[in-house]
């Protein structure tokens, strides 16, 4: 693979810059609708009381709750996932208590149709969101590309989150369907990516899948899909993120998300149970797919490879304009902005919130699980505003469920709200008054 990561010919110089110039004219629309969006909320949450909330600036269509693949760290299908089968059992017997539970989770009306979410499009076009679909793996949803088609035909912009393993096949449609963005997770290397993965092939088919996405932009003159890997900092990875810094240089990626794994301390979760049992009359147990604590605590992260890992991601800030702009590689993003010596207290000291005091997702973002509920919190869905097949979109994001839970937020965060991801990917935001 050419140094260039495969942008599109040429080499040297001048590759990074022409290709981020043309990202920057493909995005230019997303970003503004971001900065406009969050405007309307700054607005609605520094005007008076009672003014209707603005509608919201991202949509997400969780599209199904099946994977294929088994990330160890996944809230979903994790070591702890929420989806996983529940009960005693022997190795004898889990393959088949999981596809019960798969079974379950794709029963009859458990996912929206096609025709159900062309309908919801309708709703939700006339106040422009930003649309993700997202799962479970979103490319196992059956009307995935007629899917993106009707995104695209209403002029929504569209971000696809999948871990690319079935990327290659529907590479070509989702360039031509003029899908706007495609994000990837990226484990490590190769051979550690498989391990956490689960599968002893997935490294692969994503680097087929983003080289394929590629071929089509080029072969087809589009500047998007940009695509975009994510690289969460995780107690199985801590050692290798120089090594899959590498090998996504030599993957035609426009930028890098290197990340910090979302996680819950038990004693953080009981609380949150508590808080949302009093609180709002709900059963709150989603946050043990995230269960974890960082062994050792404070005194488990004085490691070498911590040590290593701060001094190469200080690296990476100082140097990463230059590196894009004279190398042609991808630009590196770091989500949550936590500084590098701030990673060991992020993971020890969860009471840490690095100026992220307040969540703004219950006026910027509403998840559609697959059957239809609507929610505030992607990755805790425990507390339900109601269901796009009973009730209008709208209806839900101004009612009285999401009136209760917004003013929860506005006068304090929940206790998982300080390591997920709600409260970082949306920059800072300050506390409402009063």
């Amino acid at each position: 693979m050419p140094r260039d990561g495969g942008r599109g010919g040429g080499g040297g110089p001048s590759v990074g810059l022409r290709r981020g110039l043309e990202l920057a004219r493909h995005g230019y629309r997303y970003l503004a609708r971001m900065r406009r969006g969050r405007r309307a909320v700054l607005d609605h949450l520094r005007g008076p009381a009672g003014a209707p909330v603005p509608a919201p600036t991202f949509v997400q269509l969780r599209l199904t709750n099946l994977c294929n693949l088994r990330c160890r760290m996944c809230g979903q299908w994790g070591d702890t996932g929420i989806y996983r089968p529940a009960g005693p059992g022997s190795a004898d017997d889990a393959g088949e208590r999981e596809r019960e539970r798969i079974r379950e989770l794709i029963g009859a009306g458990r996912q929206l149709s096609l025709a159900e979410y062309v309908k919801l499009l309708d709703e939700i076009a006339p106040f422009d969101p930003i649309v993700s679909l997202f799962g479970g793996e979103p490319l196992l949803y059956p009307d995935l590309v007629p899917l993106v088609r009707e995104v695209k035909a209403r002029g929504l912009a569209l971000t696809v989150i999948t871990n690319a393993g079935r990327l290659e096949a529907v590479a070509r449609d989702l360039v031509e369907a003029g899908l706007d963005v495609i994000s990837v997770s990226v484990d490590g290397p190769p051979a550690l990516h498989d391990r956490i993965r689960g599968s002893s092939d997935s490294f692969e088919r994503l680097a087929r899948g983003v080289r394929a996405v590629d071929r089509w932009r080029r072969e087809l003159k589009r500047a998007g899909p940009m695509q975009i890997a994510i690289l969460p900092v995780t107690e199985l990875n801590l050692g290798e993120i120089g090594a899959a810094l590498d090998g996504l240089r030599e993957l035609p990626i426009d930028t890098v998300n290197v990340g910090l794994r979302w996680f819950i301390p038990p004693s953080t979760g009981a609380e949150y149970e508590r808080v949302m049992r009093e609180t709002f009359g709900v059963l709150a147990t989603s946050w043990k797919g995230f269960e974890f604590e960082w062994l050792g605590g404070v005194e488990g992260t004085r490691t070498r490879e911590m040590a290593d890992l701060v001094k190469l991601l200080k690296g990476i800030r100082r140097r990463r304009l230059l590196d894009e702009v004279t190398s042609g590689r991808p630009w590196t993003a770091f989500v949550p902005d936590v500084a590098p010596e701030g990673i060991p207290a992020w993971l020890t000291d969860v009471s840490r919130t690095f100026g992220h005091d307040f969540c703004p997702v219950a006026w910027y973002f509403a998840q559609v699980e697959p059957d239809g509920d609507v929610v505030f919190c992607g990755d805790f869905p425990d507390y339900r505003l109601g269901n796009v097949r009973q009730e209008p979109f709208l209806g839900i994001w101004h009612g009285e469920r999401a009136r209760r839970f917004r003013e929860k937020l506005a006068r304090e965060p929940l206790p998982v709200c300080s390591r997920c991801c709600g409260s970082y990917v949306y920059g800072k935001w300050s506390r409402p008054p009063g």
